[in-house]
């Protein structure tokens, strides 16, 4: 088992077999306990709980199957996942990855971690319900509305709540400061689902962040009832269920900052993870079933980790945690001559678009001090700042120049980024 998902889907489905009068599930432990009422002996049993099970592939077992680690799918997976990366850098370099209203939200990278999402984590349960719906209305042989109706309501429903949830975090005015947290949080989050991808590390599944098992096991219900519209709210309340990757970026929608904003950010994402589900609804297609599952599971694995260490790496620096740059003398003159002294006043001229230059700049602490941010038709990430220390958030004009006011600065490092927190800038007070 590799998630919560998993728990939440053998639960659910050994509940339903005749005589089980308890389940109990343990994802570290991969033990799960049955208290049954039937005259049918250990084995009948099982048996007829491994057909319920078989096709969300799992199985039980009496005996502990010893997992074997295959580190050779590294080998092949390591190197997918570097090109993979050196795509994703360069595209954010040309600023594909950086399309979003004022540069708040980065909906290239939302759908990017919804197609992840889709052959990892929210596969295994989401994909399960997919082939559900298909086998019960093959049945009545009803197979494309079910399936149109599951993927419609999914997609509704990530706008829709995906949009309460940008606007919840508006009303409670969520500053540049809880912002920064909740980054970090969900760079937390991924690094532990990017880990738990590897397959490596079994003792990582107990970091996981869960939604509550109750409000998750009560979406899960909806999938028993029988009318036609069934389908549809199965689709909705996939948006309750524990896929890692769906809370991290409700986590982030929090910082959104409208329900527009919100609403886009989920929906992109749902977006990412529509064309393998739909391969599942209208196909055969599986990845678990593959012989090559785990080492596309280990690659998946190292870009997520990639991503978390990403924003982690980000907030961080914001934070004046990390190391500063390291720069050369020649470097260190040439970032200087970025900031003069004009009616009193210091001035610290930084470009933006495509991030900053310079990100680093020297300047002299005690004084009054602006930073002015220049423009030229930017609309990336770096259209918008962050001053977490300041409490300070900003978007800057589309063209021209912005005067972000500092006051008198103390000594010290002040710490500077996007609004999506993708590009950082530093100012170095003497």
């Amino acid at each position: 088992m590799h998630c919560h998902s998993c728990v939440m889907l053998t639960e659910t489905e050994l509940s339903s077999v005749s005589g089980v009068q308890s389940v109990h599930t343990s994802l570290q432990k991969r033990i799960v306990t049955l208290r049954v009422s039937s005259d049918k002996t250990r084995e009948q049993i099982m048996e007829v709980c491994n057909v319920v099970l078989r096709p969300h592939g799992y199985t039980l077992s009496f005996e502990m199957e010893r997992s074997e680690k295959k580190l050779s799918e590294f080998i092949v997976a390591v190197p997918f996942a570097v090109v993979f990366i050196g795509l994703f850098l360069f595209l954010q370099k040309i600023g594909l990855f950086h399309f979003g209203m004022k540069g708040t939200v980065t909906y290239g990278m939302a759908f990017g971690v919804g197609v992840i999402a889709s052959v990892s984590t929210c596969m295994a349960i989401v994909g399960g319900l997919v082939l559900s719906i298909g086998t019960t209305y093959a049945k009545e042989e009803k197979t494309a509305r079910p399936q149109f109706l599951f993927h419609a309501g999914r997609l509704i429903a990530f706008f829709v709540l995906g949009g309460f949830i940008g606007m919840l975090g508006e009303v409670f005015s969520i500053g540049a400061t809880a912002t920064l947290l909740l980054s970090f949080i969900t760079g937390l989050v991924m690094l532990v689902l990017g880990v738990n991808l590897l397959d490596v590390f079994h003792w990582s599944k107990r970091f996981q962040i869960v939604m509550p098992k109750a409000l998750s096991k009560h979406a899960f219900s909806i999938t028993k009832m029988n009318h036609s519209f069934t389908p549809f709210l199965v689709g909705v309340a996939t948006f309750f269920l524990p896929c890692g990757f769906t809370q991290s970026m409700q986590v982030y929608t929090l910082t959104a900052g409208g329900f527009l904003h919100g609403g886009l950010l989920m929906g992109t994402f749902a977006l990412g993870t529509l064309p393998v589900l739909a391969s599942i609804s209208f196909g055969s297609f599986s990845i678990a079933k593959s012989r090559y599952a785990g080492t596309f599971l280990k690659t998946t694995g190292i870009i997520v980790i990639f991503f978390s260490l990403f924003t982690l790496s980000t907030s961080l620096a914001l934070t004046g945690i990390t190391l500063p740059t390291v720069s050369s003398s020649r470097d260190m003159s040439l970032v200087q001559k970025n900031v003069y002294i004009a009616n009193g006043v210091q001035v610290i001229a930084i470009k933006a678009g495509e991030g900053y230059s310079p990100k680093t700049t020297v300047a002299k602490a005690g004084i009054p001090t602006i930073i002015r941010f220049t423009t030229n038709g930017s609309l990336d990430c770096s259209s918008s700042i962050r001053i977490p220390s300041l409490n300070m958030s900003r978007f800057l004009d589309l063209n021209g120049t912005t005067d972000v006011d500092l006051g008198i600065p103390k000594a010290g490092l002040l710490g500077g980024m996007c609004g999506m927190g993708m590009f950082p800038f530093s100012i170095d007070f003497k």
